[in-house]
């Protein structure tokens, strides 16, 4: 049977050691950080070393390198398809400044999130029929759709209620002057004599104010 010098065994775990240290910091510093959860055992000259204080460090360093999320390079590109990316989630809503050097591409951005409890052209203007949409979707950038988030949902076959509030954000007379559309005055009013944008289930148009509707909401 052949002996090792205690020593040289230690120099070789502690070299080891400090090399894999050196690699997961390089490797999370590069692509993401990524705390280790679990027990790293550290090791000083003349202590004898046992196989789980080793397996410990392993299973350590192994369950950090598996949580790295499964970010997918294609090129120049990246992509995170586990998921969705939060920013400063800490503070108050829209806090955080995210500059893109280009153009955004997303299949899924402004699209129907839900509908909001009913309410008349009267609810409280633009700012009024966003809190609604809030509560309804669940998320504090949640809105009114406007006409073309609409568009946008219904070209990706997302399901949109019917006879439902949406703002198409002009004024336009429709059927010869008999319908004006002036969005309820900026929803403040139910009058019955002013019109707002309604989307009937198939197409685009326009209803009463004074009539009870729930609000279509976008993200």
């Amino acid at each position: 049977m052949q002996f090792f010098d205690k020593d040289f065994i230690l120099k070789i775990m502690k070299q080891f050691i400090l090399g894999g240290s050196f690699a997961l910091g390089f490797f999370t510093m590069g692509i993401i950080a990524v705390s280790i959860v679990g027990t790293i055992n550290t090791f000083t000259t003349g202590q004898v070393i046992k196989a789980s204080d080793i397996n410990t460090n392993f299973s350590s360093l192994r369950t950090a390198i598996e949580n790295i999320p499964d970010w997918v390079k294609s090129g120049a590109n990246a992509s995170f398809p586990s998921g969705g990316i939060i920013v400063n989630t800490n503070a108050q809503a829209n806090s955080a400044t995210v500059t893109v050097n280009g153009r955004i591409s997303s299949s899924v951005l402004g699209t129907y999130c839900g509908s909001s409890s009913t309410t008349t052209g009267s609810m409280g203007g633009y700012t009024g029929a966003k809190a609604l949409c809030v509560t309804a979707c669940g998320n504090a950038n949640a809105h009114m759709c406007t006409a073309h988030e609409l568009s946008i949902s219904r070209q990706l076959g997302i399901t949109v209620a019917s006879d439902i509030w949406y703002s198409p954000f002009v004024t336009s007379d429709i059927n010869n002057g008999s319908i004006n559309n002036t969005e309820c005055t900026g929803f403040i009013s139910a009058s019955g004599s002013l019109y707002g944008g309604v989307y009937t289930g198939v197409h685009g148009s326009a209803g009463t104010c004074d009539v009870s509707r729930s609000i279509a909401c976008c993200l």
